[in-house]
């Protein structure tokens, strides 16, 4: 069958890509072996051209990954190529059989093979500097809330997503009365209303009914792991690209992500510490919505980890639309006794965000057109002063710069006011416009307790440092969103440094 494939010199590069990708799907049929693809590819090849027989080399490396059994065969054709006059063959040549050379268990070649993650393409600096200023900035659906074309749109998007049909537009008390027959005639579908008896049923089997209502309240929530540490931790990743997630005495477990637009991509580094082999290493991602967050390993982790190495798993995630829990993953291995930890893994919504730069104009213009509630979200909380009694701008900066907002400089007059701005990428729901503002009160002091001011308190267990009224203001076409963001840059300001 491979015989036919071959048709002269031209199909040779044609056939060689086919075989080096796909050929292992075939390698179970009559006359279509390892030995016999590599026999009928390689005898083909004296008649290429230089380009041709470098892709059937790297087609052979691939072999090497998925028929071992013919190897030795490949590594002779490695080890001739090493010596021809072509530099760019021989290059291949040295470094397929360098790779190829390795041991069985070695994971290198693995990692070389597997399949490229779906990234999308980079684009130039200066197509990224146009989207900013002339697609992100002035596409008014992303900051202004309603508008005729705005709430049509926004209507449409969620008759789709229910699966009802859109109605005809229509004007006065009959279409009112209209839509909530539709309602509940909607919320009534799916019911029983011939059974004579629900309630006999249910109490004549009582096993079924709390089965039935431990699966409606969560079908698979996993426990989490709790701790100072841990806490402390995933609270630094939700603002940073890597840092540790846990650790104890026998296993690491570090982050590190990346992102772009609606898609993001984990480094899940595993470190064994100790000097035993862990077995029966497995991982599972559970995410409690699928229809916000979608979240996926490129490949099956290792079910071995030897001692004292690392092995790196990786996590593809993809917002869809707006969530608020993260995704969780659950670990489990076998070291002396069956082992497990649930931690929850540093994916927010505003990982999803992207700066963008505004002037001054456009700033106000853009947070009045959003205007207030409930599309603002504000809270008034009270921050620690440094030892010298000033404000710890490098941190409030790192903190909400960490979050993905761009710190727009020059915004408002008072040099201790930071002004952000960025726009939420999601697959489903498009673009969504945040505005943030943080306005510390220098004349609104929370002095410790009731104590005279100038006595001293002799306890070390109680915090006598001064704090400061600060307001941060989050403003967002998605009321969900500025509440979130609100949310999450207040809890991590208002802990106490560690």
């Amino acid at each position: 069958m491979i015989n036919e494939l071959f048709n002269g010199p031209r199909s040779s590069c044609f056939s060689g890509y086919v075989l080096g990708e796909y050929g292992h799907l075939i390698a179970n049929e009559p006359g279509s072996s390892p030995i016999e693809q590599f026999q009928v590819l390689h005898t083909k090849s004296q008649f290429c051209l230089a380009a041709t027989r470098a892709l059937l080399l790297s087609t052979y490396i691939k072999w090497v990954n998925v028929f071992p059994e013919i190897r030795t065969h490949l590594l002779n054709v490695f080890d001739r190529y090493r010596h021809v006059l072509d530099v760019d063959l021989q290059q291949r040549a040295c470094e397929y059989y360098a790779l190829a050379s390795r041991s069985e268990d070695d994971e290198l070649l693995q990692n070389v093979c597997e399949e490229i993650p779906p990234f999308p393409p980079r684009e130039s600096g200066l197509v990224n500097r146009l989207n900013r200023k002339l697609g992100d900035t002035e596409n008014k659906r992303t900051w202004v809330h309603g508008g005729k074309e705005a709430n049509l749109e926004r209507e449409l998007t969620k008759r789709v997503n229910k699966k009802v049909l859109p109605a005809e537009p229509a004007h006065g008390a009959t279409t009112g009365a209209t839509d909530a027959n539709n309602d509940i005639m909607d919320s009534l579908a799916g019911l029983d209303l011939t059974s004579p008896s629900s309630d006999a049923t249910g109490a004549a089997n009582p096993s079924s009914m709390f089965a039935q209502l431990s699966k409606t309240i969560n079908p698979a929530a996993p426990r989490l792991a709790t701790g100072p540490n841990i806490d402390r931790w995933f609270e630094k990743l939700t603002y940073s690209a890597d840092g540790v997630l846990y650790e104890d005495v026998q296993v690491q477990i570090g982050i590190k992500s990346r992102y772009q637009g609606h898609l993001g991509q984990l480094a899940i580094y595993m470190g064994n510490k100790v000097s035993v082999p862990l077995t029966s290493f497995t991982a599972t991602v559970h995410v409690s919505d699928p229809d916000a967050l979608s979240a996926s390993f490129a490949k099956l982790p290792p079910s071995t980890l030897a001692p004292r190495t690392q092995t790196q798993l990786l996590l593809q995630v993809e917002c869809k639309k707006f969530f608020s829990t993260p995704p969780s993953i659950s670990i489990s291995f076998l070291a002396g006794a069956q082992q497990s930890v649930v931690l929850q893994l540093p994916v927010l919504i505003t990982k999803f965000f992207e700066h963008v730069s505004l002037g001054q104009a456009d700033f106000f213009e853009r947070w009045k057109l959003i205007g207030g509630a409930p599309r603002e979200s504000q809270i008034i909380f009270p921050i620690t002063l440094t030892e010298e009694g000033g404000l710890d701008l490098q941190k409030y900066r790192q903190v909400i710069g960490g979050y993905r907002l761009n710190l727009l400089d020059g915004i408002d007059p008072n040099p201790n006011n930071l002004v952000g701005a960025g726009i939420l990428h999601t697959s489903v729901d498009g673009k969504v416009g945040c505005l943030l503002r943080f306005e510390p009160n220098q004349d609104a002091k929370v002095w410790p307790l009731c104590f005279p001011r100038g006595k001293v308190y002799q306890d070390s267990n109680v915090n006598l440092k001064i704090k400061q009224l600060c307001r941060v203001t989050v403003r967002s076409t998605s009321e969900d969103i500025a509440a979130e963001v609100q949310n999450l840059i207040s809890k991590t300001l208002t802990r106490p440094p560690s």
